[in-house]
């Protein structure tokens, strides 16, 4: 009987369902066949698969370009990608705490490739008058050459034009009504000098700006750099150094770097710590944005999970068949963790196709941006853009695949894990 079996059977013979054979190449063949025996449901899982990993990453693409371009906006109007001033000035903010021979150090910081312009900024708190009506304010001497060619500030001037001479001075459009003042007239700025004295200003407004912030608008005016440091007794000393980066995701990066160059008394900070309310703004929106793409992974596998079980249930006889031939039940599961990896493999080639379809349309042509959209931001920034545009992420392109292939593998194994208490002889008799 024994050779009969053998004459039958030959140990080495390997058939398209020889299941007793454990070659990777054999087990991957039986699993792409089982994958479209039932090609209603492995649609309907590709199609699960296809819509997730679709919707997470072209959204994420199309937050990643537009989180950059509003930070980039921002930034680039007044803050800067980056800046340097005195250690304690960012908590302080008195005039004292100014850095020392900025010409020099505005040289070295320049020549690190990262970084496009440095420009000089002196601050300080001031009375602005006109007869019998005054309003304290902001005072900022700056270097309106590098201001108007690397940043766009001065592109909200409503009225007039930049100083031309020491006494010109540009004023928000807020402090302009509250003065009661025009182009052409005077305000007398009264303010103190480090040393002590008193620094008193006569200045003619040269010009209006109008940027939609209301802080900035009220409280902000402008005068020419070496005016501001002559009239408050500062020699060759700033306040900060706002920097303008070729590209702002070198932010971590460069502020690494320009901190080699900076006395113990300075220190370099990067835009989240300029305007945190813009990071945290950002931050808190894209967790719950992320929040939101892990349930919707959650689900989907949880969806998928089911089928497999279902699926499970359905071969039961076929399973109970392959373990009385002898086939072991962690092959049988290794078996359906290969069918999962191939229907993961057919939904995320079709998403990739259509993420790289849809971010490329994004990155091409941009979302245009209502006026609603725009004034439901004013006063946070200066100006919206027309159109915001998607950015390619490789991030955004890899992560979620990669989140869905150990997904569906952890859903397949939970609906396959049945299999190992599985009996031979009461599977196959199951209908």
């Amino acid at each position: 009987a024994y050779t009969l079996m053998a004459e039958v059977y030959p140990q080495k013979l390997t058939l398209p369902g020889n299941v007793v054979s454990p070659k990777a190449g054999m087990l991957w063949m039986v699993a792409w066949r089982n994958i479209f025996r039932n090609k209603r449901r492995t649609w309907l899982t590709v199609a699960a698969i296809v819509f997730s990993c679709f919707l997470v990453s072209g959204l994420r693409s199309y937050q990643v370009g537009m989180y950059k371009q509003i930070i980039t906006i921002s930034t680039e109007q007044y803050p800067g990608h980056a800046d340097v001033i005195h250690v304690d000035y960012g908590d302080d903010q008195k005039l004292e705490q100014t850095i020392q021979d900025a010409t020099e150090l505005m040289r070295s910081i320049e020549e690190i490739p990262m970084v496009k312009a440095a420009a000089p900024r002196v601050m300080a708190s001031s009375l602005f008058s006109v007869d019998e009506k005054s309003f304290g304010g902001v005072l900022i001497g700056a270097d309106f050459a590098k201001e108007t060619e690397h940043f766009t500030f001065f592109n909200a001037l409503s009225e007039g034009a930049l100083p031309v001479d020491q006494n010109g001075v540009v004023i928000g459009k807020i402090m302009a009504r509250n003065l009661g003042v025009g182009l052409g007239e005077e305000i007398v700025v009264l303010g103190s000098q480090k040393e002590g004295g008193i620094a008193a200003l006569v200045l003619n407004v040269s010009g209006i700006f109008s940027s939609g912030n209301v802080q900035y608008d009220r409280a902000f005016a402008f005068i020419r750099l070496s005016t501001a440091q002559q009239a408050f007794g500062l020699g060759d000393e700033v306040h900060a150094l706002a920097l303008r980066l070729t590209d702002i995701d070198y932010v971590d990066e460069a502020t690494v770097l320009v901190s080699k160059r900076l006395p113990d008394e300075a220190m370099a900070r990067g835009w989240p710590k300029i305007v945190p309310a813009l990071y945290q703004g950002i931050t808190a929106e894209d967790l719950g944005s992320v929040a939101t793409y892990l349930v919707l992974i959650v689900l989907t596998l949880f969806s998928i999970a089911n089928t497999f079980s279902m699926m499970v249930f359905e071969r039961t006889r076929e399973f109970g068949m392959l373990l009385s031939l002898g086939m072991r039940p962690w092959g049988i599961i290794r078996q359906v963790q290969l069918e999962a990896l191939g229907i993961w493999l057919i939904g995320v080639i079709i998403a990739t196709i259509l993420n790289f379809a849809i971010t490329y349309l994004g990155v091409a042509f941009g979302v245009p941006i209502s006026a609603e959209y725009t004034e439901l931001f004013k006063g946070y920034y200066f100006a919206l853009p027309e159109r915001l545009y998607a950015a390619f992420s490789w991030e955004s392109l890899v992560v979620p695949p990669l989140i869905f292939l150990f997904g569906i593998q952890i859903a397949a194994f939970v609906g396959s894990i049945k299999i190992l208490w599985l009996e031979p002889v009461a599977a196959m008799r199951s209908e």
